[in-house]
């Protein structure tokens, strides 16, 4: 016999402030535990594509912990995550995040190597890169270039210096 769980209004509370952190691709959804306490809860993620248009896969089930890994989603879709809280047989409703990596992310800063040499100032830019289970590349592999903007003064001054042929320069390192 296969028992169904079932959701009762009020005793299984759904999780709260469901939401995604995502930096360089590098994608946890979070979410707040509810706000009683009814022994062991876990938790269930579930996600599907919006584009195109599939049924709610298991992510993890069995979830002791408010976070899961989803950087293994392809960076290039559209999503509907959902979490619920589970406890016994039974199971809160479902929060849901919507999650498009490609937009949502956040891009990190690049590493930056700065020297002086005989007056003359060198910028080395590195990355940002991927941070993903499998993927190390550099997001230029997926956004293409973008422009570094190079502001810098003198010891004891406050004048801020822009100059095109650092900036130039800066890029040409980038790598």
């Amino acid at each position: 016999v296969v028992s169904e769980r079932r959701s009762v209004s009020g005793i299984v509370p759904k999780p709260r402030n469901a939401r995604i952190s995502s930096v360089n691709f590098r994608s946890v959804l979070l979410w707040d535990p509810p706000g009683v306490r009814k022994g062991n809860l876990s938790y269930t993620v579930q996600a599907k594509s919006i584009f195109p248009k599939q049924n709610f896969n298991n992510v993890t089930t069995n979830l002791n912990v408010t976070e899961c890994d989803v950087s293994s989603l392809s960076v290039y879709g559209a999503y509907v995550l959902r979490v619920r809280t589970e406890w016994e047989d039974e199971h809160s409703d479902w929060a849901v995040v919507r999650f498009k990596p490609m937009a949502d992310t956040v891009i990190g800063p690049p590493s930056v190597n700065v020297k002086s040499e005989s007056g003359t100032l060198h910028v080395d830019f590195t990355g940002p890169a991927a941070d993903r289970e499998h993927d190390k590349w550099s997001l230029k592999q997926y956004y293409g270039s973008w422009i570094y903007r190079i502001l810098y003064w003198k010891k004891g001054s406050n004048k801020k210096i822009l100059s095109r042929s650092s900036i130039l320069l800066a890029l040409s390192g980038t790598k």
